[in-house]
């Protein structure tokens, strides 16, 4: 009873499978092939390390994709549509915004150790860490609170990641750090401040390599929030020409030819055996019906 009650909620059945004639084992299924359908992606090898419950609720806006090879993901998170992640660990992490790319073996939002403090070690600050050893199991009278007096409240804060943004692979970025839209940071580079907009950084720590555009041409792009829109309404726009875009979009958008799509979040309880508790949102259902409807009269 318990596995079909999952699968009425969603939950998509086993991944086991039985060995063909050849006597090699069969590769296993992706128990979230499913989502697909409905705008997410989620690929064989994400995991779940230190997500309490052993799920996650991933809220996003369709299309987006969450990993596609090895991935630990250990708190909810929420992901703008044209939004693609790789691999890595993602841990204190709120956002990531719309048309971001995010390469292998990038970490987001690790934990942080007290420096100042006699000793780095969790034996005192994250006693609990420890109960599994069952003399440990009274540690919590030893445990210092971490508060504002004694640690830096940054480090105690989720990190950001804005819309447009790239980052490279084996990058590392430091919990309360927030990347700025349009940002681009160079594989490797280990970010322990926050970056601005259309700033390109790199280098351990990262520092500014330079910027994408001019001062003026940024203003311009942060104004016009190009990401507000859908990439098929900007068919047609010269993105190989950034002054020419902008035009084009600012006139489309005066002309009623286009129109910003706001921010709204499907939402879907992700575990190892697959899924369940998706809820779509009804602008969301109502504008993939609307793009299926048009690919049919086009053909």
């Amino acid at each position: 009873m318990r596995s079909a009650s999952w699968r009425i909620l969603g939950e998509a059945p086993s991944d086991t499978t039985s060995a063909p004639a050849s006597g090699k084992p069969a590769p296993k299924k992706n128990p979230w092939t499913g989502l697909r359908k409905h705008g997410l992606r989620v690929q064989p090898g994400l995991g779940f390390f230190g997500s309490g419950p052993g799920h996650i609720k991933v809220r996003f806006e369709p299309p987006a994709q969450l990993n596609n090879a090895t991935m630990h993901v250990y708190r909810d998170i929420a992901i703008g549509r044209y939004t693609f992640l790789r691999s890595g660990r993602f841990r204190y992490l709120d956002t990531i915004g719309r048309y971001t790319s995010i390469g292998p073996d990038v970490t987001i939002g690790e934990g942080e150790h007290p420096v100042s403090w006699l000793t780095t070690s969790p034996a005192v600050h994250h006693a609990s860490r420890f109960h599994y050893y069952p003399p440990e199991a009274d540690s919590g009278p030893r445990t210092i609170k971490r508060h504002a007096g004694n640690i830096d409240p940054k480090t105690m804060a989720n990190a950001n990641i804005g819309n447009d943004v790239w980052i490279g692979a084996n990058v590392l970025i430091r919990r309360g750090v927030t990347i700025g839209d349009g940002a681009i940071v160079a594989a490797g580079a280990f970010v322990n401040k926050d970056v601005a907009p259309y700033t390109i950084v790199g280098g351990l720590p990262a520092k500014v390599i330079g910027k994408r555009f001019s001062d003026e041409i940024i203003d311009k792009l942060l104004e016009l929030k190009w990401w507000e829109f859908d990439v098929s309404d900007l068919s047609g726009i010269p993105f190989d020409d950034v002054e020419q875009a902008i035009e084009q979009i600012i006139e489309r958008e005066r002309a009623g030819q286009i129109s910003r799509v706001p921010v709204t979040y499907d939402e879907v309880v992700i575990s190892k055996k697959g899924y369940r508790s998706l809820t779509i949102d009804p602008l969301n259902a109502q504008r993939a019906a609307d793009r299926m409807k048009r690919l049919k009269q086009a053909d």
